[in-house]
């Protein structure tokens, strides 16, 4: 795999966790409607009275977790949005509030956590890791992304995870998530991970795009 793939299949996890476009989660609809019956001889038409609907105040949990998880191609909404909790409970929900992490999830230029002014310790990385591992088949996710738009064939990008290990997989989607792109090509072993793979796949005659 070229450099250039190896920066696209980031883009593309990318695209599955952080949900880049994806609208944010709806806000609450708990508005209260109170019927009033005037039991008057003189008037015995029924008047009906409805508040206004109550304030949604701060978004909430799964509301952060919908708009990080997104809507990308190759995934569930399930598997979107645990990714979401996942990242949620790593960075803290007051902290994404802060940031403004769910108004901005529209702005093409937030890839990933760094873009949002937030950046992981280790023991933040370890816990994100962990918590991905709840989040379905990580490898068969990053299948899927990888071959969603058809830029790498369905059994090229099949042979190419099949190649990776399991740190290697957790250390994508947690490098991608904390810095996108940038950190992706600053990482070296990432990148000759996806490039052996590669190779090994196509000395055995599958095609990798």
């Amino acid at each position: 795999m070229t450099r250039r793939h190896a920066r696209w299949a980031g883009a593309t996890l990318l695209a599955a966790t952080l949900g880049l476009a994806a609208c944010a989660g709806e806000g609450s609809d708990d508005g209260v409607a109170l019927e009033e019956v005037a039991d008057d001889a003189d008037s015995p038409a029924t008047t009906t009275t409805t508040t206004e609907p109550e304030e949604s105040g701060e978004p909430t949990k799964q509301e952060v977790a919908a708009a990080l998880g997104g809507d990308a191609e190759g995934v569930s909404d399930e598997d979107a949005m645990c990714v979401g909790l996942a990242m949620v409970d790593a960075v803290g929900l007051d902290v994404l509030l802060d940031t403004g992490a769910l108004e901005r999830m529209d702005d093409e230029s937030v890839g990933s956590l760094a873009d949002l002014g937030i950046s992981l310790d280790d023991a933040q990385k370890a816990a994100l890791a962990d918590a991905l591992h709840d989040c379905g088949d990580l490898r068969a996710m990053l299948r899927d992304g990888m071959a969603a738009d058809g830029s790498i064939p369905p059994e090229g990008a099949a042979c190419v995870v099949d190649h990776l290990d399991d740190a290697t997989i957790d250390r994508l989607f947690v490098t991608s998530i904390a810095g996108g792109d940038a950190a992706l090509d600053a990482d070296p072993e990432l990148l000759n991970a996806f490039t052996q793979a590669a190779l090994d796949c196509m000395q055995a005659g599958v095609d990798v795009g």
